[in-house]
């Protein structure tokens, strides 16, 4: 079979299969895009119902890139990864302030929009304006890898160029952005990476890995990072009479420019809890400990909550706050929908062993 009769086979199988996700009920250049970034390192499972409710508050270009953060955060919320969020909205300020509104149509004008990659650009362009161009994700690096049983060199750049230059000559003239689709949702679907159903492939007879029984190494495991491990304290002021909680938009460490609990690490905390004590702040450590991952740090740490007592109240003027060294933009916010405000899964963990603390205190 020709590359173009693969191509053929391929589309049909789509044609009957493909699921029926919301971005998919007719080409809009606005939802491609929004879909597109929120299914970055996040399950569909996740992005489907946070998609409808994002396009439903923010259903045009105008409308994200005149969206304030804290509607963001609480649109993205769930989604983890915040600065995708916030590329986003510069995306579209670019696209209203610097092109009156108007998305490009080219893969290479695409790349020139703040916080498009290749790969997203390749998505817009082939699906909403039927260009010729290949897209790569996992699924399809583990599709094509099985079909040419690729059992090593796939994830360093000549690899990935050689995926991509493949794909680029599988794509057929016509329905591009479909081919593109199709062949994303084999892998997700069919082509999986454990348990592939090879028998319900479209492409079976041009697989080379399930004709040479070797389609558990191809691809080879993507090598890994070396994890970082970090021990922090989440620090949590907390108003007592008013129920409400101090958040901030944290401006260092491997979670800035996210908005969340003040984190401390744990080589600090004992400094932390003298400078309370000494400014007559009741203070207690949960005693529960967290654990988290976030792309190569491995976290784990603690709760330390801070209590207002009266007449003695944290501001970003006050001496506890300058001598704690804590971002100098944070807000209060009430306990009843500050789950809704949080940006990262860590800062959700912390704050349910704190609701759990005092579910059993009281």
């Amino acid at each position: 079979m020709t590359i173009n009769k693969c191509a053929e086979k391929l589309l049909a199988w789509y044609d009957h299969n493909h699921r029926p996700l919301p971005w998919r009920q007719k080409v809009n250049i606005y939802h491609t895009w929004v879909c597109e970034v929120m299914s970055q390192q996040t399950t569909l499972a996740v992005v489907v119902p946070k998609f409808s409710e994002f396009v439903k508050h923010l259903p045009t270009v105008y409308d994200l890139a005149a969206c304030d953060e804290e509607k963001l955060r609480q649109l993205w919320s769930g989604l983890g990864y915040y600065a995708r969020a916030r590329n986003l909205k510069n995306g579209a300020k670019f696209i209203v302030e610097q092109l009156n509104g108007s998305f490009p149509q080219l893969y290479h004008e695409w790349l020139k929009i703040p916080g498009c990659g290749p790969y997203t650009a390749s998505v817009i362009a082939s699906i909403c304006f039927n260009e010729k161009v290949a897209c790569v994700d996992g699924n399809v690096v583990r599709v094509v890898s099985r079909l040419l049983a690729l059992s090593d060199d796939v994830w360093s750049s000549s690899g990935q160029s050689a995926i991509q230059t493949h794909v680029a000559q599988m794509i057929p003239d016509v329905r591009p952005g479909d081919f593109n689709q199709a062949m994303m949702e084999l892998g997700a679907t069919v082509c999986r990476k454990s348990k592939p159903l090879c028998l319900l492939c479209p492409l079976q007879e041009q697989c080379q890995a399930f004709a040479h029984n070797c389609i558990e190494i191809c691809p080879p495991k993507k090598p890994r990072h070396d994890a970082v491990d970090v021990e922090l304290f989440a620090l949590l002021f907390w108003r007592k009479t008013a129920d409400t909680l101090a958040v901030a938009n944290r401006t260092k460490g491997f979670l800035s420019n996210t908005f969340g609990f003040p984190l401390i690490p744990a080589i600090e905390a004992s400094q932390v809890k003298k400078v309370l004590q000494s400014l007559q702040h009741l203070q207690f450590e949960l005693p529960s400990k967290f654990s988290h991952r976030i792309t190569h740090h491995r976290i784990s740490g603690k709760v330390l909550v801070a209590q207002e007592v009266e007449n003695l109240s944290i501001t970003t003027e006050s001496v506890a706050w300058q001598k704690l060294g804590l971002p100098q933009d944070f807000y209060w916010v009430s306990r009843s929908v500050i789950a809704s405000k949080l940006s990262t899964a860590l800062d959700s963990k912390v704050f349910k062993l704190f609701q759990n603390y005092q579910d059993k205190a009281s």
